[in-house]
């Protein structure tokens, strides 16, 4: 049945891809009133950079139409192609893991060894699993089959919801934020930039401890004020729908021990082939498809079964995949109408002459900005990573520390934008109200982004690279 027009009236929520849609529709205008121009690309060390004094306004405007508009979807598609085959079959991956019970059953074990432990430890053993987990996987969105398993211990431990929920939000946002391997935005990101992918590993991992220890300590100043002052709880006991946690647990079998297992060992040669190996993203899916495929079969499931659980998988992505073609789409209008070189020299007016450090962070701010409006880090990654990059060779800023800021911005501001549907499902989940949790969590977002600004100045500082 279609939507009348009454339902339409009463409708309050925008569809994902309506705000994508919209910034199509104005850059295709736009694109007819920015003048053409091109900058020369030369070759340095087999990398094509802008030459900065070359840049030319073109002797003729070049035009884009509706025809070059809905010209756009199909050539997005094309471009962004071996991106959401990559998003899918990791979506088909998880699909099977966490359909099969394997992350919720390991979260439950993990929570029942430490069931009688000191809160403290329990709470950063909890933070430093999870985030561990999203850092490798960038899988945030399974923070919300995390809310229902976490927040009933810490509530039988005597502590509230939010301090439950914000374990496994915390979590997230250090892992995700300074991601590892997160192959939605920094494979993306790198493959662009020409970086090997994955590069610089280690300076990603020092920030992730450091934002994972620094909101441990705002979330335990919290948690020890609600312990001894209940009423200081931002969501009280009495509006909240979760229960105490109860001794009755789900059990590891032993196909679900051997499932893990090959879980394991297919996901460690996947981030091994990555770092180690070369891996693009044909080999990414490749690995990702054979994880699904063969974690199934061991788990004992018909073929039948596991086509199932990947397409449910491959579904849960499929808004992401969507919103990968829409960046691509934008790309192509601009590209037709020869716009991108024109809007890097207009951006590049406050970068060049002034101190790399200072454009490191500008750049980290322009994609914090860019993130309320576009809450996706692989489109994102689509359409800032080809004019930040040039940015950053003309502001002697290196490529690394590019994708670095850029990474932060979207990564960190998932987590307090109302844009970002993964984090109000995951609030609703939670049941807190997302006025109260902006209030919560903005003194420590705020910090987060110093740090990042540290960690970007200190990036430019040592240049970090390989460039």
């Amino acid at each position: 049945m279609g939507l009348n027009l009454k339902d339409r009236r009463i409708r309050k929520d925008t569809h994902p891809f309506t705000n994508l849609f919209i910034i199509l529709i104005v850059i295709t205008i736009l694109a007819n009133f920015i003048p053409s121009g091109t900058y020369e690309r030369v070759v340095v060390d087999g990398r094509s950079v802008v030459d900065p004094n070359t840049f030319t306004y073109a002797a003729e405007k070049a035009h884009v139409g509706i025809y070059t508009f809905f010209l756009s979807f199909f050539n997005g598609f094309k471009d962004a192609s071996s991106l959401m085959a990559m998003l899918f079959f990791a979506g088909g991956a998880f699909g099977v893991a966490t359909r099969i019970g394997l992350m919720e059953t390991t979260l439950k074990a993990l929570a029942r060894k430490l069931r009688h432990t000191s809160f403290y430890v329990i709470a950063f053993v909890l933070m430093a699993a999870w985030g561990t987990l999203v850092a490798f996987t960038s899988m945030w969105e399974l923070s919300i089959v995390m809310i229902p398993i976490v927040v009933p211990l810490v509530l039988s431990l005597g502590y509230d919801v939010v301090t439950g929920a914000s374990i496994v939000i915390f979590a997230s946002c250090a892992g995700f934020g300074s991601a590892m391997t997160n192959p939605l935005f920094t494979a993306i990101a790198h493959k662009l930039a020409e970086l090997p992918i994955y590069s610089a590993l280690w300076y990603r991992a020092i920030s992730f401890v450091v934002t994972l220890l620094v909101s441990y300590v705002f979330l335990m100043i919290y948690a020890s004020k609600v312990k001894k002052d209940p009423s200081k709880a931002i969501v009280k006991v009495e509006e909240t729908n979760h229960q105490a946690y109860s001794a009755e647990e789900s059990r590891f079998t032993p196909a679900l021990i051997r499932a893990g297992i090959v879980f394991l060992l297919v996901f460690a040669y996947l981030l091994y082939g990555t770092i180690k190996l070369g891996f693009d993203f044909p080999e990414m899916a490749a690995s990702f498809a054979a994880l699904a495929i063969i974690v199934g079969l061991v788990y004992g499931l018909h073929i039948n079964d596991i086509m199932d659980m990947m397409g449910e998988g491959m579904k849960d992505m499929f808004y992401g995949a969507m919103v990968m073609l829409f960046a691509r789409a934008v790309l192509y209008v601009m590209t037709q109408a020869a716009i991108i070189d024109t809007v890097i020299h207009f951006l590049a007016q406050f970068v060049i002459g002034k101190s790399p450090i200072i454009t490191g962070n500008l750049l980290l701010w322009m994609q914090t900005i860019i993130n309320f409006f576009v809450p996706s880090g692989s489109g994102q990654a689509a359409i800032t990573i080809p004019i930040l990059i040039p940015l950053s060779d003309l502001g002697n800023v290196t490529r690394q520390v590019c994708c670095l800021a850029s990474q932060y911005g979207d990564g960190f501001s998932n987590f307090i934008y109302p844009t970002n549907g993964t984090l109000l499902g995951i609030l609703v989940a939670a049941g807190i109200p997302y006025k109260r949790w902006f209030k919560f969590f903005a003194p420590l977002f705020a910090i987060i982004m110093l740090l990042c600004m540290v960690f970007v100045s200190v990036g430019v500082a040592i240049h970090l690279g390989p460039f």
